[in-house]
């Protein structure tokens, strides 16, 4: 389901960008002849150093950087990053096998790396659209900021398949002068068009099953448990065996079965020794999963633009009908109404 009017909400309070993600701006100013001073008034501090930036700050030395830079500044921002600019989420996709699998899980963990916007995922026939919802698009440094959050996506994306990625279309909301366009397409080997109705890519869905040659696929259930954990600190935490479960139903979610006996086998307990355990606490299996699902599936609905049905895939569900059903048992309304609802309170 689309979203309506509020899918571009203000900015909250709280929105922040990790600092590994800052920390390539804070360089990429630096480079462009800022001084110390300057950055430190900017940020409000004298370095990134380990803790998050609020977005705030991060779009004031945007546009700090930007002034000095010029208008290709965005553009090379993007050509700066790494995969470890993206914290956890960038370590994640060195372990995925093939680009799709990447862009899965960029669309899983992005609010691990920063609340700048939200992406989605199509996919129409033997074409893919990768979009990106500006949530900053009522700064003056919005365009810029899309242009290096796209930029970036293409770097990383060739640094983890060795080749370079071209011959696809890529669409901004907002326009540019001539020389600007043409060096982006120039760089990109892109067909860039400006003034469109959304920030997105366009590219051929084969591109999805190009192999990462350095991923370390056993390194993976491992990276995605350790970002589902994070990503669920957001929550009240439980404790002993109820949080190890929760643990093992977030790793399992989207990558395979959630049954009881494979949570089991994770925690190297039988399946009976574990029933037992958690009826010691007071707690079914089933009720675990259900509230992680919950959980997971508004925090998605609530912080993305992702589709009803890639989040359904990525809570496990057989079908989309099915995850309509159970989230309307859940909630009292279906994900789509109940998206809609959060984007009119903020």
């Amino acid at each position: 389901m689309p979203l309506t009017d509020c899918s571009i909400p203000a900015v909250a309070p709280n929105a922040r960008v990790v600092a590994p993600y800052a920390h390539t701006l804070w360089d990429a100013a630096r480079a462009q002849g800022l001084d110390d001073a300057l950055l430190m008034a900017t940020l409000g501090r004298a370095a990134i150093g380990d803790d998050d930036v609020s977005v705030a700050a991060y779009l004031d030395l945007l546009q700090a950087a930007r002034a000095q830079g010029g208008p290709l500044f965005g553009w090379r921002l993007g050509q700066c990053v790494k995969p470890t600019s993206y914290g956890v989420n960038g370590i994640l996709l060195l372990a995925c096998p093939t680009l799709g699998d990447a862009l899965q899980q960029v669309l899983r963990f992005e609010s691990l790396v920063h609340d700048l916007g939200r992406s989605s995922f199509t996919r129409h026939a033997d074409r893919v659209v990768y979009a990106w919802r500006n949530d900053c698009a009522a700064h003056p440094m919005a365009g810029v900021l899309a242009e290096s959050v796209f930029s970036g996506i293409q770097t990383c994306a060739q640094w983890l398949i060795g080749k370079p990625l071209i011959d696809f279309d890529l669409e901004f909301t907002h326009v540019t002068d001539a020389a600007t366009s043409a060096r982006i397409a120039q760089w990109s080997g892109a067909r860039v068009r400006w003034g469109a109705a959304e920030n997105r890519a366009i590219f051929p869905a084969s591109v999805l099953a190009w192999p990462i040659p350095q991923a370390n696929k056993a390194l993976l259930p491992l990276l995605q448990q350790h970002a589902e954990a994070l990503l669920q600190a957001r929550y009240p935490q439980d404790v002993g065996i109820v949080a190890q479960v929760r643990q093992s139903i977030s790793g399992r979610l989207g990558s395979g079965s959630v049954k009881l006996a494979g949570v089991a086998s994770d925690l190297h307990l039988s399946t009976r020794t574990l029933q037992r355990r958690l009826a010691d606490v007071g707690v079914a299996y089933q009720t675990l999963l259900d509230s992680s699902r919950h959980e997971l599936a508004r925090h998605y609905l609530s912080n993305s633009a992702m589709p009803v049905a890639e989040v359904a895939y990525l809570l496990g569900f057989q079908d989309t009908p099915a995850f309509h059903h159970a989230f309307k048992g859940w909630q009292g309304q279906g994900p789509g109404q109940y998206r809609v609802s959060v984007c009119q309170k903020v």
